[in-house]
């Protein structure tokens, strides 16, 4: 559309650029919203419930043969992550907003809950979310369809918590437990994360793009693998040029703002590589931040088996994966680091066998051992807060290229003493726990073996320029046309799992970005 000039160009199409594209339909601003890969239908497009042994080297592909897509953890397609995500849907507190007033560590958001509470209450709604209303401070309330019941190993382990003086509530996640008009109730299949084939787990195409298409002001360019971000002379965005994924063609798109929106680590890269002479250390560079503070989740894990469900009959325990969580509860404790933890819990799940490959024995006693155990393994998947240091970033990798000629973005985490700290103390969390139970610990992880979550960071948001990349709407602090809206502008990680938050963010800067529209801000 080579003479169209939109109102809003928008990267990616994941969590914050779907939510930010329908929030911005609705209002009647004409969108294009450009994404690297194909469309992808959550219905036909994933082996959502294949299982090992029906593949020769008992691996499950992501897409079904001749799909293309989400091959890996952030290749691309038409609704991004969300396709593959686990729906668990945390708000943020006011403790999470302002952590280094209270810890005396990391960094404020320049906004507070206050400030989120109507955007996280207005997504809840449009997207459907399950949960209780448990009354944690640090965890707030919102708006919730019924959760599923607890399984019976969850409620185990939930009595042993209790006995420790530990709250494990049901976990909430953006999985509908009722169904609505467009979209139908979960069936409990168990296989999340391998693609929801009904959509009663949210995905943004479904829940956010496919009903603003029918406005008329919502264009998706798939297939459209962006490699920067035009700036004019007088410090504006102007759209953004592209090469298509099939053909290897040039293009642009042209508009009055540009919403960066493609994850953290590729959001980052494409300002890194967005360079000119206005900003020749990467575009809205001036501050030097863009890249530092890289704050991604850090995960530790225990496993093992309780033991009153060894050599229990199997039964269909599947449900939605994790039905149980255990929230922050140590900023409430004097401890020795700053920030805090939570721990999602997963029992009941078949797809998760990786532990026989720890059961000892051989032959038939062997595989009678594993079968004994299969109802009776439990798994805590821990995550930690990182503080934001100087010696995690994100950069270009000016050595290496992709296929399409770009360089490849390389992201650095380093885990410092406060981490160490979190990650022993969530641990011991995990075991006290399941020993308590009733249940014995087959394995726990090493700190010195780091694993990261949930990339966050880069491209943070906060009150001074000289410190900070965006404002507290995500817009850019140097160029007035210019919005980022995922994870990349968190300033701080909280322990919680981000989604919630960054489709909060971009209700938020879309109703910024259509007010500015309307009063011509960015003609």
């Amino acid at each position: 559309m080579p003479n169209t000039v939109f109102d809003v160009c928008i990267v990616g199409s994941g969590a914050g650029g779907g939510t930010l594209a329908a929030h911005l339909a609705q209002r009647g601003v004409q969108v294009a919203v450009v994404e690297g890969g194909p469309p992808v239908n959550t219905r036909t497009d994933f082996n959502t419930h294949a299982l090992p042994f029906n593949f020769a080297n008992r691996h499950i592909p992501t897409m079904r043969a001749g799909k293309y897509g989400m091959a890996s953890e952030r290749a691309r397609g038409v609704g991004g992550k969300t396709m593959l995500w686990n729906a668990v849907a945390l708000r943020f507190s006011h403790r999470d907003f302002k952590g280094y007033t209270i810890d005396g560590a990391g960094a404020d958001w320049p906004l507070d809950y206050a400030d989120m509470a109507p955007y996280y209450d207005r997504i809840e709604r449009e997207v459907g979310v399950c949960g209780n209303r448990d009354g944690l401070e640090d965890l707030p309330d919102g708006i919730y369809m019924d959760a599923p019941p607890l399984k019976s190993g969850d409620l185990l382990l939930q009595r042993g918590a209790k006995e420790l003086g530990i709250r494990i509530i049901q976990t909430r996640k953006a999985t509908l437990t009722r169904a609505t008009a467009t979209r139908p109730a979960c069936h409990y299949c168990g296989n999340c994360m391998g693609g929801c084939d009904v959509a009663a787990k949210y995905n943004s195409v479904d829940a956010h793009m496919a009903p603003a298409m029918k406005t008329g002001k919502l264009a998706i360019f798939p297939n459209s693998v962006v490699r920067e971000v035009v700036v004019s002379k007088e410090n504006r965005a102007t759209g953004v040029r592209f090469i298509h994924r099939e053909t290897g063609a040039e293009g642009e798109i042209r508009a009055r703002c540009v919403a960066v929106a493609c994850a953290c680590i590729q959001s980052v890269g494409l300002l890194l590589m967005s360079e000119s002479s206005l900003y020749p250390q990467g575009l809205a560079n001036s501050s030097g931040q863009l890249g530092r503070n890289f704050i991604p989740h850090f995960n530790s894990g225990v496993e093992g088996f309780l033991t009153e469900l060894i050599g229990r009959a199997v039964v269909n325990d599947e449900g939605y994966i994790d039905h149980a969580y255990l929230p922050s509860y140590m900023h409430a404790h004097k401890r020795d680091y700053a920030r805090s933890f939570g721990v999602q819990i997963y029992t009941g799940i078949r797809r998760t066998t990786g532990w026989a490959r720890e059961v000892p024995g051989f032959g038939a006693d062997y595989k009678q051992r594993v079968k004994q155990r299969f109802p009776a393994y439990a798994s805590f998947q821990c995550f930690g807060e990182m503080i934001p240091n100087a010696q995690s970033f994100i950069q270009l990798d000016k050595t290496e290229k992709d296929e399409f000629g770009l360089h490849k973005v390389k992201a650095i985490a380093v885990q410092q003493e406060n981490e160490r700290k979190i990650y022993d103390a969530m641990n011991k969390a995990s075991v006290d726990i399941l020993l308590k139970a009733g249940g014995e610990v087959l394995s726990v992880s090493n700190f010195e073996k780091p694993i990261f979550n949930h990339q966050l960071g880069g491209c943070r948001m906060g009150s001074d320029p000289r410190t900070s990349v965006l404002n507290s709407y995500c817009r850019s602090h140097d160029v007035p046309n210019l919005y980022v809206v995922d994870g990349s502008v968190f300033p701080s990680s909280s322990e919680k799992n981000p989604t919630l938050t960054i489709m909060a963010l971009a209700a938020r800067a879309a109703d910024n970005i259509g007010d500015r529209l309307q009063k011509g801000e960015m003609a």
